[in-house]
């Protein structure tokens, strides 16, 4: 296949994999070393966002509007998920077609990152529970570690990719993702999407929006491969 270098930038939960109950549990247990208190009971929305966008959403709810405790927070989270890594690993569940395409995209030129609202530790945990961490290059992704606004991941990502000998052109930098966030912070950074859905939005509803394609799921791996490589 004659094409340009491609760089893939994926985003895990829901798009890579299930990793089912693993936030709320991390959060819980991080939020109870912390601060003392119980989740709260009002719904947090999860999907697509950062876990440092993710933890100010829990303590305003507790009405806590601290930076230190948000800190504090986030190492709690990742102390966690580094505890129960044992317990997440048979919970955790590669998505459809997700290996075949990581393994084809490793056999072309193409660069293969992550930009996902974890932390880089627990994102690195759960890519490897599913033995997905072969052809990914963790050092140039964007993690929640990095910035709160998923935006920058994608503008993190993309300068890491650069320090490394991959200067690709936005045409050829594609977001694949579950979520209308993943989709804006792919229009917000001028790179391309694919959403998948097989996360916590219906087919129809992704269909709805302005991505450069939409999949049920990635078991169709020719058809997701011929429109990514086609440079």
């Amino acid at each position: 296949m004659g094409h340009t270098a491609t760089a893939i930038l994926w985003d895990i939960d829901g798009t890579l994999l299930r990793a089912t109950g693993t936030g709320i549990r991390t959060f819980t247990v991080a939020l109870e070393i912390v601060t003392g208190l119980a989740f709260p009971s009002t719904p947090i929305d999860m999907g697509g966002r950062t876990d440092p966008d993710i933890a100010a959403s829990v303590l305003a709810a507790l009405g806590i509007e601290d930076e230190d405790v948000l800190f504090r927070l986030l190492a709690e989270v990742e102390l966690a998920y580094e505890l129960l890594e044992h317990e997440f690993r048979p919970m955790t569940v590669a998505k459809p077609g997700v290996a075949a395409a990581l393994d084809r995209l490793a056999s072309e030129k193409t660069v293969q990152t992550l930009v996902t609202g974890n932390l880089q530790s627990v994102a690195r945990r759960k890519v490897a529970a599913v033995g997905l961490d072969t052809h990914i290059r963790f050092e140039l992704g964007g993690y929640g570690s990095d910035h709160r606004l998923r935006s920058e991941l994608v503008r993190t990502s993309r300068s890491r990719l650069a320090d490394n000998g991959h200067t690709i052109a936005l045409e050829n930098t594609w977001v694949v993702g579950d979520t209308p966030r993943d989709l804006q912070c792919a229009r917000d950074t001028g790179v391309r999407c694919v959403l998948v859905a097989t996360g916590s939005h219906t087919y129809d509803e992704l269909a709805a929006l302005d991505a450069d394609a939409v999949f049920v799921d990635l078991a169709d791996t020719e058809a997701f491969l011929e429109l990514v490589l086609a440079g």
